[in-house]
C-alpha cells in the first residue's frame, strides 16, 4: 500500500514540475481544477506551489523540530529575495489554528509531496532547488545534536507520540527513498508539541524524569532510610516510656521552681529539688513549749494555732530538729521543733502516691533522725511521697513521773514522743492528699530506736486507722512491761537531780538544763559483749505502759489470735552492733585480742569461750557478729516468731573498710545512699530495693511466697532459710533475749 502511494506521490509531483515549467516559459495560468486519485477535486485556489493548504495530522514518527519553518524562511529569504513568495509558502501553511480544524471538519487523509525529493528531470531551477534542500538538510542535522541531547529517547516515545497525534500536532513525514540514510540518523529526534500546550507536556516530562531519578534514589537507599524511621520510633517510645509527663490535674510551678498547695492550717510554698517538690518544717502541731511541756502532741484545731491564711507559708528550708543528747555526748536541737517535711514528685489531685512516713533516731535518747533524711531523687525515680517528722525524745519526750501524772486531768504521763508521731500520722490523713499523696497507702518506716517506736505503734489499737503497714529496721526487742506506777518511783532520782518537787518546776526550768540532767545509767551505751557486771533487769527503758496509748505490752497484741492490726515487716544487717569504738579499741584485732575480749565479758565468766570460738571466726568480723547476734539479731527474730505473718531479714553484704554489713546498710540501700563498688553489691542494691518498694506498693513480700514463717538472707539475692546461723545456741543459753538492746 505504502509503494503505491509513494507512486502516486511521485506522479503528481512530476505533474507540478511540468506545470511550473510551463508557466515559467509560457505563462500560461494552470488549469481551473486538478484531478487526483480517489475522486478528489482541488481548486487552483486551494494549491501553492504543490503544497496543500488543508491541515493534515501528524503522523507517528514524524520530526519535532519547532520553529523549523520560520528559520527556513528567513534564511531563504537573506538568500534570495526573488524567492520570497515561494519561502513565504514553505511549510507555513500547516501551522493552522485550532479554529480551522474545527471548521474544516474531518478531511480524508491526503500525503503531502515531499518538496526535497529529487525530480527525474533535472534543470536549472531544480538544480537549485535541489542546492536549498541540501541546504535544509545541513540546517536540520545542527538542529538535531541539541535536540538528541536535550530530549532523551525513552521507551515510550511511540506512546507520546500516539498522544501528540490525538492531540492535533503538526509534522512532516519523509517521504524520498535516497534519504532513507538521513530518515534513519533522524529516528533519535523526539517529537515536539507544535500546539498552545507544548510547554506544559515538556515540563510534565521533566516532572516525570525527575520523579522517576527520585524514586530509583528512594529505593537504592531504602535500608538506610527505613533503620533510621525504624530508630526515631524507637526514641519516641523509649521518650514516652521514660521521661515524665506532666500529669493532668497538677498544680502549676510558680516561676519556674515554686509550687504552692493547702493544708488544713493554710496555703504553703514549696520548692522544685532535684526533680521534685519539697515541703520542708510545715507544723503538724502546736509548740510543746510552756504549758504544753510535757503533755502529749496538741492539733492545730484552731485558726489562732495557724499562720496567715491569706499568705501562704514559705516552706523551703528545714527547721531544727528537737533538743536531744546526741551519741557523741552533744546537746543540740530545739523544743519548739513540731514540724515535718514532705518530699514528692509532683503535687496534684489525680492517681495519689504512697506514702512513706521515716522515723529514725539512733536511740529514745537521741540521733534523730538519723539516716531517715527523705530523697527527693528517690522519691521522683520511685513514685513515692515521703514524710518526716520531728519528735521528743529523751526527757523531754518520755519522762513520766508522778508529778507530771498528777497534774494532768486524765492522770498519765509519758510516751510524749510517741503521741508526736500519732499527730503527724493524723495530719497526714487529712492534708496528704494536697500534695499527691494517698492517705489510704501509708507505710511507717522506722530505723533503730525509730524501729523500736514503730513495732510499739503497729501493736496499738486503732493503729489501722493511721496506717496500712510497717517496716521496722535494727529496732529493739524489749517493750514495756511495768506499770505507769513501777516507772514512776524508779525516776524519783531524776526529781532530785534537777532539783524540782512539782511539775510547774519542770515547766519553768531551761529545756536544755532538763535534758542534759540525764543520768549515766538512761544513755544507751555502744553495743558490745554483756559485761560481768551488767544487769539487764535494772536498764532504763524509755516506753511506758501509760495506759492512754500504750494499754497493754505489745507482745501480748502480736500473740493473740487476732494478731496486729497493721502488716509488719521486721529486719536488720549481720553486722548490727558492729562500731568504731570497738574497731578502733585496737591498733589490729589479732586472734589471741579477740579471745581475750571474750574472756573479759560475761561469756567468760559463764566459761562459754571455747564454744563461742567454734562457733564464730577470731576476727573483727566474727566479734561484730558475736555483737550483733546477742544484741540485735537473735532478739528480732525471737520476736518475730511470736507475731503471725511478719516476715524477718537478715542483711548479710558487706561493705566499706570494715567489711561487715554495717547497720545502716540496709537503710541507705533503700533509700538511695548506698554506694556499690562491685557487682556484688549492685545486685544486692537492686534485691533489696525491689523487695522494700514492692512491699510499700502491695502490701506484700514479692517474689518471694509463704516467708512469713522463713528468714529471709539477703546479699546478693534474696534467699528463704529455715533459721539462722547460731540463734538456738544464744536462745538456749538464756543469753538471748535478756541482754538484747532496748532501743
Amino acid at each position: 500500500m505504502e509503494t503505491t502511494e509513494k507512486s502516486d506521490d511521485k506522479k503528481i509531483i512530476e505533474l507540478e514540475e511540468r506545470e511550473k515549467i510551463l508557466n515559467s516559459e509560457n505563462k500560461i495560468s494552470p488549469p481551473p481544477i486538478l484531478e487526483i486519485e480517489n475522486g478528489i477535486k482541488l481548486n487552483k485556489t486551494d494549491i501553492k506551489e504543490g503544497r496543500e493548504v488543508q491541515p493534515k495530522k501528524i503522523p507517528i514518527g514524524g520530526i519535532q523540530m519547532p520553529g523549523f519553518f520560520t528559520r527556513s524562511k528567513s534564511k531563504e529569504r537573506c538568500k534570495d529575495t526573488e524567492n520570497d513568495q515561494n519561502s513565504e509558502t514553505e511549510g507555513a501553511e500547516l501551522l493552522q489554528t485550532k479554529e480551522e480544524d474545527e471548521f474544516r471538519g474531518p478531511q480524508t487523509r491526503i500525503k503531502l509531496p515531499n518538496p526535497f525529493r529529487k525530480s527525474k528531470l533535472i534543470s536549472d531551477e531544480e538544480a537549485e532547488k535541489m542546492t536549498e534542500t541540501k541546504d535544509k538538510k545541513k540546517l536540520l542535522n545542527t538542529i538535531r545534536l541539541p535536540l538528541v541531547s536535550v530530549f532523551p529517547r525513552k521507551k515510550k516515545d511511540d506512546q507520546i507520540s500516539n498522544q501528540s497525534t490525538k492531540a492535533g500536532l503538526a509534522s512532516i513525514e519523509t517521504l524520498d527513498e535516497t534519504d532513507k540514510s538521513a530518515d534513519k540518523k533522524d529516528e533519535d529526534l523526539k517529537n515536539v508539541c507544535l500546539d498552545i500546550h507544548i510547554d506544559e507536556k515538556c515540563e510534565l516530562e521533566k516532572q516525570s524524569e525527575e520523579e522517576s531519578a527520585w524514586k530509583r534514589k528512594v529505593r537504592a537507599y531504602r535500608i538506610i532510610i527505613s533503620a533510621f524511621l525504624v530508630l526515631i520510633a524507637f526514641i519516641i517510645i523509649l521518650l514516652t516510656l521514660t521521661l515524665p509527663l506532666a500529669p493532668e490535674h497538677s498544680v502549676p510551678i510558680r516561676e519556674g521552681r515554686y509550687v504552692e498547695t493547702i493544708t488544713s492550717c493554710g496555703k504553703v510554698d514549696g520548692i522544685l529539688e532535684d526533680g521534685a517538690v519539697t515541703f520542708r518544717g510545715i507544723p503538724f502541731a502546736r509548740p510543746p513549749t510552756g504549758e504544753l511541756r510535757f503533755k502529749a502532741a496538741q492539733p492545730l484545731n484552731s485558726i489562732s494555732y495557724c499562720w496567715n491564711n491569706t499568705t501562704p507559708l514559705l516552706a523551703y528550708n528545714a527547721t531544727e530538729y528537737c533538743l536531744q543528747i546526741y551519741s557523741n555526748g552533744t546537746t543540740a536541737g530545739a523544743e519548739d521543733c513540731l514540724t515535718l517535711d514532705v518530699v514528692t514528685p509532683y503535687v496534684r489531685y489525680d492517681t495519689p502516691l504512697p506514702v512513706i512516713v521515716l522515723i529514725g533516731t539512733e536511740s529514745l535518747i537521741g540521733g534523730s533522725p538519723g539516716k531517715m533524711r527523705p530523697s527527693p531523687r528517690y522519691a521522683r525515680s520511685r513514685d513515692v511521697i515521703f514524710v518526716r517528722p520531728n519528735f521528743r525524745v529523751g526527757v523531754l519526750g518520755f519522762l513520766a513521773v508522778s508529778q507530771l501524772t498528777q497534774s494532768v486531768h486524765l492522770p498519765t504521763s509519758g510516751n510524749y514522743g510517741l503521741s508526736d508521731i500519732i499527730e503527724a500520722l493524723r495530719w497526714i490523713q487529712y492534708n496528704i492528699e494536697h500534695f499527691g499523696g494517698d492517705r489510704k497507702s501509708v507505710t511507717l518506716f522506722g530505723h533503730r530506736g525509730g524501729a523500736t517506736l514503730v513495732t510499739a505503734l503497729s501493736a496499738m489499737k486503732g493503729a489501722e486507722k493511721l496506717f496500712k503497714q510497717a517496716w521496722a529496721s535494727s529496732g529493739g526487742a524489749i517493750y514495756p512491761g511495768k506499770t505507769l506506777l513501777e516507772y514512776e518511783n524508779e525516776n524519783k532520782n531524776y526529781m532530785s537531780t534537777v532539783q524540782c518537787e512539782t511539775a510547774q518546776c519542770l515547766l519553768d526550768s531551761d529545756a536544755e538544763m532538763l535534758v542534759n540532767s540525764v543520768i549515766d545509767t538512761w544513755r544507751k551505751p555502744q553495743p558490745d559483749l554483756p559485761s560481768k557486771l551488767e544487769e539487764p533487769d535494772k536498764r532504763h527503758e524509755w516506753l511506758v505502759l501509760d495506759g492512754n496509748m500504750l494499754k497493754e505490752h505489745p507482745g501480748k497484741v502480736w500473740a493473740s489470735e487476732e494478731g496486729l492490726p497493721v502488716k509488719l515487716v521486721l529486719g536488720t544487717t549481720a553486722h548490727a552492733g558492729a562500731s568504731e569504738k570497738l574497731y578502733f579499741k585496737h591498733k589490729e584485732w589479732t586472734e589471741e585480742l579477740v579471745q581475750q575480749h571474750i574472756k573479759e565479758s560475761k561469756l567468760g565468766q559463764l566459761n562459754m569461750v571455747d564454744e563461742i570460738l567454734n562457733l564464730y571466726p577470731s576476727t573483727y568480723q566474727g566479734l561484730s557478729a558475736m555483737i550483733s547476734d546477742i544484741r540485735i539479731v537473735c532478739p528480732l527474730l525471737a520476736v518475730s516468731t511470736q507475731m503471725r505473718n511478719v516476715p524477718f531479714y537478715v542483711v548479710t553484704q558487706s561493705r566499706g573498710e570494715l567489711n561487715v554489713a554495717d547497720v545502716d546498710s540496709d537503710i541507705d540501700a533503700i533509700l538511695g545512699r548506698y554506694e556499690p563498688r562491685t557487682a556484688e553489691q549492685k545486685r544486692y542494691v537492686s534485691a533489696l530495693q525491689q523487695l522494700f518498694y514492692y512491699y510499700v506498693w502491695h502490701g506484700r513480700m514479692q517474689p518471694l511466697h509463704e516467708v512469713s514463717n522463713k528468714i529471709l538472707i539477703i546479699e546478693q539475692d534474696v534467699l528463704l532459710a529455715a533459721n539462722y546461723t547460731h540463734c538456738d545456741y544464744w536462745i538456749t543459753k538464756d543469753i538471748v533475749p535478756r541482754y538484747s538492746q532496748l532501743d
